[in-house]
C-alpha cells in the first residue's frame, strides 16, 4: 500500500456524511499503514490536511514525538533521573496524565466540523500504550480525530509496530481493509 492508496481512503473516509450521535470509538479514525511509510506519510500529512479541508472540514494537529523528552527536560528531578534511567518507570502515570490532559486541552479547541490530526504514536512505545491515550480521550472528541498509526490491523485489532499483542478497538480503519 502506498500513500496515495492512503490518501484515497481517506478521501473515501470524508465523503461520508458525519452522525452528530456518533460513539466515541467511532470518532477516532484510524490510518493504519506499513510502519516503513511512517516518515512518508508524515512528510505528506499536508496533503491529508488539503483533503479535509476541500471536503469542507477543520483541521488541526497534535504531534506527540516530541511528548516525552520535553516532558522529562522539564521536571525538576532530570538531571537526577538522567544519572538513573531506570527510575524513570516510575513516573510513567504521570507522563500519561500529562499527555492525556494535554490531547484533551487540544481537542477542546476543535469543533464538531473539525478533524484533529494526531501524529507520532510510534513514540509512545515503551513510555505508554497508544490505546490508553486513545481510550482515556474519545469522549472529549467533538468531531474526529485522525490517528496516524504505523502497524496493522485485522479484525478490529489494531498492532502499533507489529511489537505488541493486539488491542480490539472500534475506531474506523483507514483503509477499511488491508486490499483497499
Amino acid at each position: 500500500m502506498s500513500v496515495e492508496d492512503l490518501l484515497a481512503a481517506f478521501r473515501t473516509r470524508l465523503a461520508v456524511p458525519w452522525r452528530p450521535d456518533e460513539a466515541a470509538a467511532g470518532r477516532v479514525w484510524m490510518l493504519w499503514y506499513d510502519k516503513a511509510l511512517e516518515r512518508r506519510v508524515r512528510g505528506r500529512l499536508a496533503e491529508f490536511r488539503l483533503a479535509a479541508e476541500q471536503s469542507g472540514k477543520g483541521w488541526h494537529e497534535f504531534d506527540l514525538a516530541p511528548a516525552f523528552g520535553t516532558w522529562v527536560a522539564g521536571q525538576p528531578w532530570f538531571e537526577r533521573a538522567a544519572k538513573r534511567p531506570a527510575t524513570l518507570g516510575t513516573v510513567l502515570p504521570d507522563f500519561e496524565m500529562q499527555l492525556i490532559d494535554q490531547l484533551r486541552e487540544r481537542l477542546s479547541g476543535c469543533g464538531s466540523n473539525d478533524i484533529l490530526a494526531l501524529t507520532g504514536a510510534a513514540s509512545l512505545f515503551g513510555f505508554m500504550r497508544a490505546s490508553t491515550l486513545i481510550g482515556k480521550v474519545a469522549d472529549a472528541i467533538p468531531g474526529r480525530m485522525l490517528v496516524t498509526f504505523p502497524g496493522t490491523h485485522h479484525g478490529g485489532i489494531y498492532r502499533l509496530l507489529d511489537a505488541r499483542d493486539g488491542w480490539s478497538y472500534l475506531a474506523v480503519p483507514i483503509p477499511s481493509s488491508p486490499s483497499a
